[in-house]
């Protein structure tokens, strides 16, 4: 299978460890130039180095309009332009409404959602005057489900406005040639999901999910490729959900 990725240009945002590093890996493999980007320069640094001279750590941080386009427009003064934005930054914070406070809520918000129409704004003058993109937002099964796993209702609440805004910014941008998409993980393996997960959650996640495993980062890294790649040309305004059936049950 020809994805057609070789020489293009990618910028993924919360990319210093877990599901991040994996997409940044995989886009790498495939012929990319990836920039991997992490409020966390270090385990930016780290990841990028693991890679091979392919990746390219910076760090960002997606609640600050200002970081984000100084940094944009470094990546396209470096090549010319960017060909693929990933926004998978993002944080998670569990508890219940009643016990959340005013400040947690906007925090995730800015974290979750705000950085996603920031990081999409910042790349879109150069996306429109090529008449080329692919932005491909990462969302949550918790969308889906009221309260997630964990009671994750603020964090559920903020990634479906990441699907919502997937859906009206792909109508936007269609006629110009940009594929907005967004990729919705089921629990994945990863340090954020693992620390919450006590041996007695484990056990009943498992037993509701018809593939009994919980997603590796590559399950998600694999999705995310595919939707920015030629192969997904003709996809826009839609949400994949990579949850090991979870939803069907």
């Amino acid at each position: 299978m020809n994805l057609n990725l070789e020489g293009k240009v990618a910028l993924v945002t919360g990319a210093g460890a877990g599901i991040g590093a994996r997409i940044s890996a995989k886009f790498v493999e495939e012929g990319c130039t990836v920039y991997v980007t992490d409020i966390n320069a270090e385990a930016a640094n780290v990841t990028a180095a693991g890679i091979g001279p392919a990746a390219h750590a910076m760090r960002i941080d997606v609640t600050k309009p200002i970081d984000i386009q100084l940094r944009v427009q470094e990546i396209v003064a470096r090549h010319g332009g960017i060909d693929i934005l990933v926004n998978n930054a993002g944080i998670l914070k569990t508890g219940s409404i009643v016990e959340s406070s005013i400040e947690d809520w906007d925090e995730v918000c800015r974290a979750n959602l705000s950085s996603v129409f920031y990081c999409s704004k910042a790349v879109l003058p150069i996306m429109l005057q090529r008449r080329y993109g692919k932005i491909v937002n990462i969302a949550s099964m918790s969308a889906a489900r009221a309260g997630g796993v964990f009671g994750n209702v603020l964090y559920g609440t903020t990634k479906a406005g990441v699907i919502a805004f997937t859906k009206g910014f792909a109508r936007e941008l269609a006629p110009y040639g940009i594929n907005v998409n967004a990729v919705a993980p089921g629990l994945v393996e990863t340090a954020m999901t693992t620390a919450k997960l006590t041996p007695d959650i484990r056990e009943q996640v498992l037993a509701k999910l018809p593939m009994h495993r919980l997603a590796d980062v590559q399950d998600i890294a694999n999705a995310v490729v595919f939707l920015a790649s030629d192969m997904a040309a003709y996809i826009t305004g839609e949400t994949l959900l990579v949850d090991g059936g979870y939803l069907t049950v």
